[in-house]
């Protein structure tokens, strides 16, 4: 089976995609469908034309580079990226391919719909979307370095966020979630990233970040942090129904979970004993839920493991939810 696989290169995640499509037996050749290089990044700021006209430039060479295979699989992670001109060139060059969509952003943040059409199947993260819109519906995954963590010395009055702060809503929320925990004496551990433009965003704003940094936390930290740790703190950067990488990821570590998402209450995983739901800012009874126990502790559910999601983007295996007739 060979694979073109067009992704944005974000944290580990895409390589870790890729690495489970070659365990199922893949050839895959990676296109990074916005290159974020120094160059890149150096055209951005000269001006939004030269950027796209570089961009249009960079996909036509990829566009080009596959003439000579013949791909059994085009796989897309994000496509707004890529004009449609494009795209209808990559399906005359792949005619026999089955092209696949997959978004791990909301239609509210991405719009993504003219794209749509050019795909034999469009999948989303986001729950609304996928009914809305009749695409199938496939969550987001815990990574295999996550999978099987200990759970046998977290400290159930303790609970972590790991995330970019990419929204001021997200970190006012933070903020006043520090002042929950310091109140009800409970541990709240952080490792909270943000980009230069972000935080001179927040300082014009009158915000001044605390404990914030520009660097992506170290992978063992991480997992140190969730082994050690009683619950999660999730709080969505952008308006969706879709659940975070971080709810997935602790769902099959085992953890509790405090989020804002009130979708998750629809996800066959939801059970109050292990998700609480709070509106706003009002956590009200997040102590008392970290408190309670958790009525299947060991459950890891393996079905969102990025073993099966990556069988069911690559169409090897039946979605977990049914897909919608196109």
């Amino acid at each position: 089976m060979k694979v073109l696989f067009f992704g944005l290169d974000y944290h580990t995640y895409t390589q870790e995609i890729i690495a489970e499509m070659k365990v199922f037996g893949a050839t895959v050749n990676y296109v990074d469908i916005q290159p974020r290089t120094v160059f890149f990044k150096f055209l951005r700021t000269l001006g939004r034309s030269l950027y796209d006209r570089y961009l249009e430039s960079h996909h036509a060479a990829a566009i080009r580079a596959s003439e000579s295979t013949v791909y059994d699989k085009v796989v897309f992670l994000q496509a707004h990226q890529m004009s449609l001109a494009s795209l209808a060139r990559l399906r005359q060059v792949q005619p026999t391919a089955e092209f696949t969509l997959y978004n791990w952003d909301a239609l509210s943040n991405h719009d993504y719909r003219p794209q749509a059409n050019s795909f034999h199947r469009v999948l989303t993260f986001d729950r609304r979307d996928a009914s809305e819109h009749c695409y199938g519906y496939l969550p987001l995954f815990c990574q295999r370095s996550m999978q099987g963590l200990r759970r046998d010395h977290n400290d159930p009055g303790s609970l972590f966020m790991v995330g970019n702060i990419v929204k001021p809503a997200r970190y006012a929320a933070i903020e006043s979630f520090r002042t929950y925990c310091s109140e009800r004496g409970l541990l709240f551990r952080q490792h909270l990233k943000i980009s230069p433009v972000v935080w001179s965003q927040l300082i014009r704003a009158g915000v001044h970040p605390k404990g914030v940094s520009l660097r992506s936390i170290d992978q063992a930290a991480f997992r140190n942090m969730i082994e050690t740790t009683g619950g999660v703190f999730d709080f969505a950067n952008h308006t969706q129904s879709g659940q975070t990488m971080r709810m997935m990821e602790t769902l099959c570590t085992g953890k509790k979970i405090v989020t804002n998402n009130v979708w998750v209450r629809k996800e066959p995983f939801y059970s109050p004993d292990r998700i609480h739901v709070f509106d706003g800012t009002d956590f009200s009874g997040v102590a008392e839920f970290l408190k309670a126990p958790i009525a299947e502790p060991d459950a890891e559910f393996p079905e969102y493991h990025i073993q099966s999601f990556v069988g069911q983007l690559l169409g090897l295996v039946p979605l977990l939810s049914e897909e919608c007739a196109r």
